[in-house]
C-alpha cells in the first residue's frame, strides 16, 4: 500500500517547533487555486492520477467511491499498517484510522480517552524528492499536553483516499474524524482532529483551524501535483523518495 511509519515522543518540553518545506512568498500570497469562499477544494483544477489502493473498497464512479464507517471497523482497519494513518474520505467526512501496536493498556487506554476528548491535530507537510513528491500526513494525539504520541505517515498524491481526504479536509473547515484501533482492530475510540499546519509548538483545544491553513494544506496538494507531473515517468518512485526522506529527516 505504499506507507511507512514512525513514532516518537518529544524528549524535551521546549523541543524546536514543528517546521515543513517552506512555501515562497509568492505562493503563499497567491489567490488558492480551486478554492472558494468556504474552503470548497476543486480537484478538477490539478492534474494527477487518481490510483484506487483499497481494492476491498468497490470503485463505483470515476471520482466518487462507497465509504461506510462499517466498512473502516470490519475491512479496512484489519489491513492497515498499525502505527501510521490511514486517510480516506467517508461519507463526505474527512477520516484518520489508526491501528495500535506494541502498546500497553494503560498506553491504549490514555490515547483512546485523548482521542475520545477530541484532543488531536492532523498536520501536514510536504517534501520534493528527486524520484516523487513525499505528501507527509501525520496525526498527533495528546494524551499528555506537551508530549503528543505522533502517528506519521508518507502518502502517494495519486490515490483516490489521499486526494478525497484534502479536498473533504477542505469542504469541513478543516475538522475530521479518528477512529483508534487496538492490535486486533477492535474499535477503542472514536473522536474529532483539526487541521495545524507546522510551524506550531503549543495547542489549546478545541483548535480552530484557520482559512489560512486550509489553503496552505491546498497549495501543498497543488505543488505535490507539479512535482509528480515534472518528473518523466520512467524516474517516479514512490518508495525510493520515501527511504531517502526518512534517511535524511526526522519525523515532524
Amino acid at each position: 500500500m505504499g506507507l511507512f511509519s514512525r513514532k516518537r515522543r518529544n524528549a524535551k518540553p521546549d523541543a524546536e517547533p514543528l517546521s515543513a518545506e517552506p512555501l515562497s512568498a509568492e505562493t503563499l500570497s497567491a489567490e488558492p487555486i480551486g478554492v472558494d469562499a468556504t474552503g470548497d477544494f476543486d480537484l478538477g483544477t490539478i492534474e494527477l492520477p487518481r490510483v484506487e489502493v483499497t481494492p476491498e473498497i468497490q470503485v463505483v464512479a470515476e471520482r466518487m467511491t462507497v465509504r461506510t464507517y462499517t466498512a473502516c471497523d470490519e475491512h479496512i482497519a484489519p489491513s492497515i499498517a498499525p502505527m501510521t494513518p490511514f486517510v480516506l474520505a467517508v461519507e463526505d467526512e474527512p477520516t484518520m484510522l489508526v491501528k495500535l501496536a506494541g502498546m500497553s493498556d494503560a498506553e491504549g487506554a490514555e490515547l483512546a480517552r485523548a482521542v475520545a476528548a477530541d484532543e488531536s491535530l492532523a498536520v501536514a507537510a510536504y517534501r520534493s524528492l528527486p524520484t516523487y513528491p513525499v505528501f507527509i500526513l501525520a496525526l498527533f494525539v495528546y494524551d499528555a499536553p506537551s508530549d503528543p504520541m505522533r502517528f506519521e505517515g508518507y502518502r502517494d498524491v495519486t490515490t483516490i483516499d489521499v486526494q478525497d481526504f484534502v479536498v473533504a479536509l477542505g469542504r469541513k473547515g478543516g475538522r475530521g474524524q479518528v477512529r483508534l484501533y487496538g492490535e486486533s482492530a477492535e474499535l477503542l475510540a472514536i473522536g474529532h482532529f483539526a487541521l495545524r499546519m507546522p510551524p506550531f509548538q503549543q495547542v489549546e483545544f478545541p483548535y480552530a483551524t484557520t482559512p489560512n491553513e486550509l489553503h496552505e494544506l491546498w497549495q501543498l496538494l497543488q505543488l505535490s501535483a507539479g512535482w509528480y507531473n515534472s518528473l518523466p515517468a520512467a524516474r517516479r518512485d514512490f518508495e525510493v523518495a520515501v527511504e531517502a526522506h526518512m534517511g535524511k529527516e526526522p519525523p515532524l
